[in-house]
């Protein structure tokens, strides 16, 4: 519909266009397709796991800052979202906390995939979002 103005009047859809791109209606679809082949999703209590302030090395959890985007881990220096889908990957069966064990068989494999990645992403020629945390490396 047009306006006596000639501008263009958005039609009330009830926050459906809202919900079309919601956060939540992507697990909702992916849940569906995942059916499709008997699989599930598996889902992770944020506020028990902690993943982002959990540290393997030294078995604590050391609260870091919300612009804080690098973590030492050890002597080296990881990209906290990158270690969080470690911790993630290494978790328990029951999907509670990390498996300190499996964290430390597969540290050095994800150290190389992490440091190579980093270092493909400052090769290209492109700036990134702050919360990636890629300008403070390069």
């Amino acid at each position: 519909k047009t306006t006596i103005q000639g501008k263009i009047q958005s039609k009330k859809r009830f926050g459906k266009s809202i919900g079309n791109h919601a956060p939540a209606m992507l697990v909702e679809i992916i849940h569906q397709k995942l059916s499709y082949t008997k699989q599930t999703i598996q889902k992770v209590n944020t506020i028990t796991f902690r993943a982002s302030q959990y540290n393997h090395m030294t078995d604590r959890y050391e609260k870091k800052k919300l612009h804080q985007r690098w973590s030492q881990i050890g002597s080296h220096l990881v990209q906290r979202d990158l270690y969080s889908a470690f911790l993630l990957m290494n978790s328990d069966t029951n999907l509670q906390q990390p498996n300190q064990d499996l964290c430390n068989k597969t540290f050095t494999t994800f150290l190389e995939l992490h440091n190579q990645h980093i270092e493909d992403l400052k090769q290209v020629k492109k700036t990134f979002p702050l919360s990636m945390g890629i300008q403070q490396i390069k």
